[in-house]
């Protein structure tokens, strides 16, 4: 029963060397490519409840995993996230799935923070802190919103599209709404600006983008990727989050920092992106991304979807997009599988896209300086008649209206940064 092939392993690194320390049945594994490094932990082929056995006797678990002592191994294949492996116990059959680059230690609190609408492991394995196995019992659902969309998308079917986005944001929602008590802590704008310019560097990009990022923008348990294929749908037509292993991008440059719940949409709308490029979609993409913005922003906490957080002078969706490009140009040079699309489309469009913003600046320092001259004007020469407050009131006026008209400048979320 052996493995097909590491689908994992990027196609273009090679093996360098061993790297480190590694549990039993494992092998630690350093993966080397063009200006890129990574450490990966490999299994054993698992044909057997001994191999099984050999695999985690040195891992600590949590949660609910099937009894060692009674299993039975039915098969195991690769894809590019890592080994799955099929397991029956007590009637009950169980997917697990190996995490080669481990994961972000926050799986078990996503599992236990999330409601019931969410398609999550039982429980996993750790070594050194750190997930490097989880299982899930196996359920059966119709379909999921890739698939769908994928041939709703080809068909040119607007109305069913939009069903599927708009049900595929509002389960994001429900579980941004579901773990919103478990933590939130303020945004962390040093260190969202530091991971993109050392992505930039990584790929010796020609862009450069850093934002102030709103305040409301604050950290919260995300899900680190999210896909249309990790949302489920029963025969009941309920849609079914799925917590997935964690992507190459996030091994080949670990996050060292939390995020907020815009970029998990963020992750949806690229995802979108690709999907539409894929198909060759005869739809507009501007109805589409709407629609899947909506979904999220009725079910998802308000303080985490307000204007203010998709408010582009601050990065707003746009800059986490952007993140994704690069993660997805990241992933491309590992594999060596040609430029993705929209990522390229969108870096490509970001140096026109910041020369609009910086030029509405302009009107930004004008509301600044006539509020700024009608509030000094009123502290430094106190009014004593009513037109003395003729010019201080015009400017404060003035200054809001222009602000007003700002705002409006900024892009709407629904719109592509392609499209700009």
């Amino acid at each position: 029963m052996a493995v097909e092939e590491n689908l994992w392993r990027p196609s273009a690194m090679q093996v360098s060397e061993t790297k480190g320390d590694s549990p039993s049945g494992f092998s630690s594994i350093r993966l080397v490519g063009n200006r890129m490094s990574m450490d990966i932990l490999e299994p054993i082929s698992i044909n057997s409840q001994e191999d099984w056995n050999s695999v985690i006797v040195d891992l600590d678990f949590w949660g609910n995993v099937p009894d060692p002592n009674f299993l039975e191994i039915i098969s195991q294949l690769s894809n590019e996230r890592g080994l799955l492996v099929k397991i029956k116990s007590s009637e009950i059959e169980w997917l697990a799935e190996f995490l080669p680059w481990g994961s972000d230690n926050r799986i078990e609190s996503r599992v236990v923070n999330s409601q019931l609408s969410v398609d999550k492991p039982c429980g996993g394995y750790r070594w050194k802190e750190q997930d490097i196995i989880i299982l899930r019992k196996i359920k059966n659902y119709q379909s999921n919103s890739n698939d769908d969309l994928i041939q709703a998308l080809s068909e040119g079917d607007k109305e069913l599209a939009i069903d599927i986005l708009y049900n595929s944001g509002k389960s994001l929602g429900f579980y941004h709404s579901s773990v919103e008590s478990f933590r939130e802590t303020p945004m962390d704008q040093k260190r969202w600006n530091k991971r993109l310019l050392d992505l930039e560097e990584k790929l010796s990009a020609n862009t450069i983008w850093r934002a102030p990022f709103s305040r409301k923008a604050t950290c919260m348990l995300s899900l680190g990727d999210v896909r249309f294929s990790d949302i489920l749908i029963s025969e009941g037509k309920e849609y079914f989050l799925r917590i997935s292993p964690p992507r190459l991008a996030d091994g080949l440059y670990k996050p060292v920092c939390e995020f907020p719940a815009i970029r998990d949409l963020s992750c949806l709308v690229q995802d979108l992106g690709r999907l539409f490029h894929k198909t060759k979609s005869p739809l507009d993409i501007t109805d589409l991304r709407k629609s899947l913005i909506e979904g999220w922003i009725d079910n998802a906490p308000s303080s985490w979807s307000s204007s203010d957080v998709f408010y582009a002078h601050k990065g707003g969706l746009a800059i986490w997009e952007y993140e994704q490009s690069l993660l997805d140009v990241l992933e491309s040079t590992a594999n060596q599988s040609g430029p993705p699309s929209p990522a390229v489309q969108i870096i490509s469009r970001v140096i026109p896209f910041q020369k609009s913003m910086y030029n509405s600046r302009t009107i930004a320092a004008l509301s600044f300086i006539s509020i700024f001259l009608g509030i000094s004007t009123v502290i430094n020469n106190p009014p004593t008649s009513f037109s003395d407050t003729i010019i201080p009131s015009f400017c404060i006026i003035l200054g809001y209206f222009t602000h007003s008209f700002y705002r409006k400048l900024s892009p709407p979320p629904e719109k592509p940064i392609t499209d700009l």
